[in-house]
């Protein structure tokens, strides 16, 4: 069979078209699966004092709490939503605060009533942007 000139080309040209949009498809769903990946962060918390006495039964806890993404030097992120957490006689986590980092990702809370003693750690729960992080875990003391 015989196939005359400029139906090779239309054919080709089909073919070559068909090509294109299922590698464009294919690009396209590259493209949004790369989206979706979130820059990775880490959560420091720092508390002061990490021990009452019997003196301030009622005493207070500052706690500071960093979030930055990774990377060197790592950028602080702000505006972001910091949950405070306690955990309970059970061993679940309770929120008992929530906050919100500053311009160079600082977030501080004060907790009262910690006469006998708790633990605690900060929580960031993610974001469209950024993934989530918990922080290490401090006990705070009472005698």
């Amino acid at each position: 069979m015989r196939v005359s000139k400029s139906l090779a080309v239309r054919i080709s040209t089909v073919v070559a078209t068909a090509g294109l949009a299922l590698g464009g498809v294919a690009a396209t769903a590259n493209a949004a699966t790369a989206s979706k990946v979130k820059e990775p962060t880490v959560l420091t918390a720092k508390v002061g004092p990490t021990h009452i006495n019997k003196r301030h039964p009622y005493g207070a806890a500052h706690f500071t709490g960093q979030l930055t993404g990774v990377g060197t030097p790592a950028p602080q992120i702000s505006r972001q939503r910091i949950l405070l957490e306690r955990e309970n006689v059970k061993g679940h986590w309770v929120i008992t605060q929530r906050g919100t980092t500053g311009a160079h990702g600082y977030v501080r809370f004060l907790v009262h009533r910690v006469a006998k003693g708790a633990t605690f750690r900060l929580v960031f729960r993610g974001s469209r942007n950024f993934a989530a992080a918990t922080s290490n875990t401090i006990v705070i003391s009472a005698s």
